[in-house]
Formats: structure tokens, sequence, C-alpha cells
């Protein structure tokens, strides 16, 4: 009976949101409102798994147990335990504004329109064997309804890199760490900035294109635009002992980057040997393409 009246009393709140209730203060009501119900439901106010909170709880466990595995076969269980915990609390619909703030092994972004939020991963079973993991979760703009894509992560190969078609069941493998939301030909394409850790020698930073067609995730769309011709997507390869700059950035309306050169001109090619030589490139966004612009004025 009190279960009853709490849940009519919050179903009055959230019908009545619409003039009374910001959005941001609505998401939070919405996380509370799931928790209290599962919580509630289960005859205590610890939750169970099918709850964001307590899912959060285990996840960072399971992290902790991932970093501290002995070898490649417990990493492995270990992982596929995350993915599968992952898995069930992202379809739940309260996952998509929960902040997972305590999973600080997760990168964790979500795009502009809000519309779109990606979570990766990774686990090494060597400094030169990196395993990268991710999920999808894009939001339904009509009735908010969740799909959920899995990220499978596949060594892509260098050759043709550029211009390949990636889906999440051959996904080249990345930590995302800034999404943008732009519209091409009346859809909207998303902009994902990442990095890889590649190889004991090298770090790779990637710019790609996320796109939706027939409903289902492609990586990679000739959207960006360079003097030689399109690309699907920008890489950059260089050097594990330096730190490279890439970013998009809201005042200046740009991605810019550092521009990489070898540390000798006989070196060019071995990207070991490549590093930031203190000048900027950027990318704009202008009839619906990423152009590229050299020497960018720019001071980080």
């Amino acid at each position: 009976m009190v279960y009853k009246i709490i849940m009519l009393f919050f179903r009055f709140i959230i019908e009545s949101y619409v003039v009374v209730i910001p959005s941001r203060s609505f998401s939070l009501l919405l996380i509370f409102v799931c928790f209290l119900n599962i919580s509630v439901l289960s005859g205590n106010m610890t939750g169970n798994l099918g709850e964001p909170a307590e899912a959060e709880v285990s996840l960072k466990l399971l992290f902790t147990e991932l970093a501290g595995a002995a070898d490649a076969e417990q990493r492995k269980e270990v992982n596929t335990r995350i993915a599968g915990l992952f898995e069930n609390i992202l379809k739940h619909p309260c996952s998509f504004d929960y902040p997972f703030d305590s999973l600080a092994h997760v990168g964790k972004i979500t795009a502009p329109d809000n519309q779109l939020r990606i979570f990766t991963w990774n686990y090494s079973d060597s400094p030169a064997d990196h395993k990268y993991f991710g999920f999808l979760q894009v939001k339904n703009k009509t009735d908010d309804k969740i799909s959920l894509f899995f990220l499978d992560h596949q060594e892509a190969g260098k050759e043709g890199f550029e211009e390949r078609v990636f889906h999440p069941h051959n996904w080249y493998g990345a930590l995302y760490y800034q999404v943008l939301a732009v519209v091409h030909s009346g859809k909207t394409w998303y902009t994902l900035i990442g990095f890889d850790f590649n190889n004991i020698f090298t770090n790779i930073k990637i710019i790609d294109i996320l796109s939706f067609p027939d409903g289902d995730p492609v990586f990679g769309a000739p959207l960006f635009q360079f003097r030689e011709g399109a690309k699907k997507r920008v890489v950059f390869e260089y050097s594990s002992e330096v730190v490279m700059f890439l970013r998009f950035i809201p005042e200046r309306d740009m991605i810019i980057y550092d521009h990489l050169s070898p540390a000798s001109p006989r070196l060019r090619g071995q990207y070991r040997f490549y590093g930031p030589d203190f000048s900027y490139d950027g990318l704009k966004f202008e009839n619906s393409r990423w152009v590229h612009i050299p020497d960018v004025d720019w001071r980080p």
C-alpha cells in the first residue's frame, strides 16, 4: 500500500514535469524513481543488479579484479563478466542518464543532442597487446527506448585503414573521449575523437564518423576533406614517449591538433620518431565536410 502511494505521487510529478521541473532535475528524478521502484519491490533499499547504482558497485569491483588478474585467461573471464553486466544494466531505461562516476577506468561520453552515449574501456595482456571493448547506447527520439550495440574489437591492420568502413562486430578499437553531432544531408552524423595505445613504440589518435543508416551503427564516412582528397577517418600515429593535442575547441568552432613531424627528415615514415613540431592544424565543418586548415594560430 505504501509503495502504491509513493509511486502514484512520483507519477503525478513526472506527468507534470513539463511545467514545473527543469530537464536536468527531471533526469535526476527519473533515476531516483527507478531506484525506488526496484528497491521497494525487492523489499529493501539496497536494490539489486537490475538497478544502476548497485550495478555500478559491482562493476567497480570487477574492474579492480580485472586490473589485478594474474594471467590472460583470467582477464578474459573477468572482462566477459564486465561486458555481460554492462549489457544488462545499459538496457535499463534509467541507465542513459545515470553518471557511473565511480567507474574511473571506463570512458563515458554523451553526444550534444543527448541521443547517443558511448562507453569504452580496455585491458592489456602485454605492452604490445591491447584489447578494447565498448557499448553504444542510442535513444529513440520518439519514445526514448534504448537500442544497445556491443563494440567487439577485431584487429584492423593498417592497410587502407583511413578508407575502410567498420561495424560493431569488427570494430577497430579505441578509447573515445569526445563526440560531436553534425548535420549532413539532413541526417545527424557523429564525429568521434579517440585514442589507441597501439604498441610499445607508438600511440594512435583517431577522428572518425559514426552514422546510423537503417538504424545500425557504421564507422567511417568520406566527410574529411584534405588537399589530396576525401578520407573516411583521420589517423595520427606518433611516438609513445610524447603527448599529442587533439580536441574540438568550442570557442574556435574547430578541431585543433598538433602537427606531427619526424625528429629528422631521414626518419620520415618511421612513426615511432614522430611528435609535435610546435605548429597546429585544424578541421572546420563547412559545407557538410570537415575541411582541413593548415597552420592554425593556437595556444593551448
